[in-house]
Parts: structure tokens; sequence; C-alpha cells
């Protein structure tokens, strides 16, 4: 039998000196012995989740799958175009705690980057609803469990459009709101009903029909999913007691040409405005004292922040695609994908440059000049809240990506967040998630089991082909089948001899 290293420690001290690693070096000492494992499984498990923003993904308008804007670090590389998942690429929807959702036009999938571990869900289930659509989003706290969820909301369809008049006329939310949701436990969807507390958000017909809906984000905190909902509420569900509540954003007065983005920082759930003036108002989600209520933080006005940030490279004489200090640094996903393909897999992208510095200790707030005198405006995007800090992160003109602490005034220039052929898409970003790495080795995946689906696709694809050759045999459903394997079996060639080698280097 193995020895147990510092077994003999008791285990306060024992999770004193572990908690003091990083949180790469502490999901390591897991596999020492059975001690260390029990002692981190125990009380450290929160402490594997970074509290450093390692990236951005980033949706562009027109591009197939997401981007990813990275932070340098001198830890392991987080690969941002998720290419070890048996698909050719992938759009990221929700981000929660180190895991991603995402999916292709087939199927959706959790994926946690950091550890490159992945599993693919089954399909969804249908809406409970004829003419409702869903977006699903992710529960997911590695300080509790490994296991994670993933809810699906119903998204109302156009009342204007609808001439159901029972929907018209009922009150939305219902009062017993019955979601599918998929667990990682039992590996498979079912349903939970949730009671409502309060007064719903109004009635469908009086509703007006949000087509973005699909892009707007939710919170997970303390066991309960915040969801930025269709007509400008929040849903407040708590998933210890299944029950759910309708908040109303801020501000909901003036909603009409605003953009609400909801978030997670260093209070809890936080919410910004950005208003068709380019002014950005940010409030936190108080809820002590068994009330609730939105609280004003602070009023930003971007064309203002966008001089500064215009004179101060002026100042040291650079232009809009040079890099002051340490740049993050777009993958550029999209263009690699495509000159992959055009390449025959020969191409090889140019490698992340690395930098000398401790990516969690997070200290990157140091322009702190103003400057005066020139006027300049530009679009600009929200790209999300620092999850562990009251700074929030933005696209300003020209793809340079900002980071701006409304605590001290102070911002950084990130670097260009522009993919390659972005110039060709007007609308730019469309949704972001700061991503936090989560080092917990242990993952309910079935990485395994898909690929191995993946090698029957492939041989199907094969038997479909052989009878090709013979006409005779060859029916319209054969020419069917054989379309829609196209592609996905070439694609999936390597990709269970690459699983296998990984545990067998990982077994070592």
């Amino acid at each position: 039998m193995a020895p147990q290293p510092a077994a003999a420690l008791p285990q306060d001290v024992l999770a004193e000196v572990l908690r003091r690693l990083a949180p790469l070096v502490l999901a390591a000492s897991r596999r020492v012995c059975r001690a260390w494992r029990d002692t981190v499984d125990a009380r450290l498990r929160r402490h594997l989740l970074s509290r450093s923003v390692r990236g951005i993904f980033i949706n562009f308008t027109g591009h197939d799958f997401s981007e990813f804007f990275s932070r340098p670090s001198t830890g392991p590389t987080i690969c941002g175009g998720l290419d070890f998942l048996p698909t050719k690429g992938v759009k990221v929807t929700d981000h929660c705690n180190g895991l991603l959702l995402c999916g292709d036009r087939e199927r959706d999938y959790v994926v946690n980057p950091a550890t490159r571990q992945w599993a693919r869900l089954p399909q969804r289930p249908p809406p409970h609803m004829p003419g409702f659509s869903q977006s699903a989003y992710l529960a997911f706290d590695p300080a509790v469990s490994p296991h994670y969820e993933v809810f699906l909301i119903p998204r109302l369809p156009d009342p204007d459009k609808s001439d159901d008049k029972a929907l018209l006329e009922s009150e939305w939310p219902p009062a017993l709101y019955v979601l599918h949701v998929f667990s990682s436990t039992a590996g498979q969807w079912g349903e939970k009903t949730f009671l409502r507390e309060g007064e719903a958000a109004g009635i469908v017909g009086d509703m007006d029909f949000d087509p973005w809906y699909h892009l707007y984000h939710a919170v997970y905190w303390r066991s309960t999913l915040y969801i930025h909902c269709q007509h400008g509420y929040l849903t407040r569900m708590s998933l210890s007691d299944h029950t759910y509540k309708v908040i109303e954003l801020p501000a909901p007065d003036e909603m009409r040409g605003n953009d609400y983005h909801l978030g997670r920082s260093l209070r809890g759930v936080y919410c910004a405005k950005h208003n068709y003036c380019n002014m950005l108002q940010l409030w936190h989600l108080d809820e002590s004292h068994h009330q609730t209520e939105w609280v004003f933080n602070y009023d930003i006005d971007l064309s203002t922040l966008e001089r500064r940030f215009h004179n101060y490279r002026k100042r040291f004489g650079v232009d809009s695609t040079q890099q002051i200090g340490k740049p993050w640094i777009l993958q550029d996903v999209n263009n690699r994908k495509i000159r992959e393909e055009y390449h025959n897999g020969r191409y090889r992208p140019p490698v992340e440059e690395k930098y000398d510095w401790n990516s969690d200790e997070d200290n990157f707030l140091y322009i702190e000049d103003v400057v005066e005198g020139v006027y300049y405006s530009g679009s600009s995007h929200f790209l999300g809240f620092h999850p562990y800090k009251e700074i929030v992160y933005f696209e300003l003109h020209r793809g340079r990506g900002v980071a701006y602490d409304w605590n001290s005034s102070k911002f950084q220039d990130l670097g260009c967040s522009e993919p390659t052929d972005n110039h060709y898409f007007e609308e730019g970003t469309t949704v972001s998630f700061p991503y936090t790495p989560c080092w917990m080795g242990e993952f309910p995946g079935n990485e395994f089991e898909s690929l191995l689906e993946e090698e029957e696709i492939a041989r199907k694809k094969s038997e479909l082909e052989a009878q090709l050759e013979d006409h005779s045999n060859f029916s319209c459903a054969d020419e069917y089948e054989l379309r829609k394997f196209s592609g996905r079996a070439k694609r999936d060639k390597n990709s269970v001899t690459k699983l296998r080698r990984r545990r067998r280097i990982t077994a070592r």
C-alpha cells in the first residue's frame, strides 16, 4: 500500500498548510495520498476555483464559434477553441464557476477548459407548451459538490403572432413553474417544480416581445439561480426550497433604449445598465434584513472613459494597434479553424506567449492619468464583471479591451480584442463571459462514452459508403444518413486515441 505523507498531521494543521497552495497546485496535491484528498474534499473545495479572471469568452456577430480573449500567464495554457471536443467548434452560452455550457448545431456540452474534461448532454426535451423555445443556464458550485445542473427556461412566443387566447390572458411566470433540469448526478433530464412567492411579472398579452432574450445572463450564487428573463425582470430561483420570485430590474421606467447586463461580483449579484447616451450605471442586489432591493453603486460616462483612454495612448505616442504594457491575447479561434480546414489540418497556430507574473494576484490596475482636451466618441460593448472585485470589462472603439475599477477610477488597456476579420461585421460583440478556471480534477463527464458513440457513427458511415458503391442496394434513406454523418467521423477520427493516451498519462 502506498505511504500516506503527512498523514500523522492533525487534519486542521494539514488543511492550513494546503490552504496556502495555488489552486492548480492544490488540485495536484489531491493525488498525493488519500489523507490529502480527503482533506481537500472536506475543507478546501472552494479553493480549487481560481479567483483570477483568466480570460473572456466572446461571441461576435457573424462568427460560428466563440473567441477567447486570454490573459497571459505562466500556468497551463487554456485552449479557448476547445479543440479537445469531438466537434468542429462551439459557441459558449453560459459560464458558472469554471464550467462552460456550450453547443454546436446538434448537441450541448458542459466543459471544464482548465482540465479539458467534458460531458455531452442528452438531447434537450421539448418545451412543455407548443410555440415556446428554451434557454439553458448552468448551476455549479465546486465548494459544495463536483456535480452540476442545467436548467431550461421557457421563452414566450411573440404575443402579436399568437392566437392562443388562453395564453395571452394568463399571467407570467405561472404560479407553478415546471422546468426541465439536467442533473449530472442522474445523468439525464428530469423535471423540477418551483412555487412562486409574490406577484407575477404581468399578463402575457401585455408583454413586449424581446428577440434578444437568448443573449441574457444568469448568476448562480449561494444555491440560488438569478435569471435575467424576458420582458425586463429577474427571476430568483431558490434551489434549496424550490421557490422563486420575480424581481424588477433597476430603473424599470427607463428600460427602452437600454441594455441590461447581469453578473456576479464582490457582493453577489450585480446589474449594469448601458443606455443610448453611452452611460453605464451599476447596481448590486441587497438581500439583507429579509428585503430585496437594488442599491446604486456607480455611474460611468463611457465617452469620457474613451477620451481618457485615447489621450493616454496619444500621450505615449501609440496607435490603436499597439499595446502599452503586457497584453492580453485574442486566440482568434474562428480564423485559426478556417486556416486549419483550408490547410487540411497542417496549419500550426502561433504559440501563446507567456509572461513571468502571478496571475492569481490580479493586480493590474495601474493607469490613473486623466488628460482632457480632445473629444473622442465611439461605440463600446460591456464584456462583464470581475467575479471577485468591483471591476468591469469593456470593449471600446476599434476593438480595445479595457478593465475599469470604479472604486479607484483606474483602468488598464488589455490589448486588441477584435478578431482578424471582424471589420466585415458591424454589430460586433453579442455576448461575453469572464472566465475563472476551476482545477477540480473530479468531473462527472462522459467523454469516453461519447467518443465510443462517435466511433459507432464512423462505422455506420463506412457501411453506407460501401453500399454507395453498389447502387442497387443504396436507397434515398441511406443517402440521407450518409449526408447526416458526413464530416463528423473525420474530425472525430483520433479523439478516442487522444483520450486513451491522456488517461494513461494521468494514471502514471
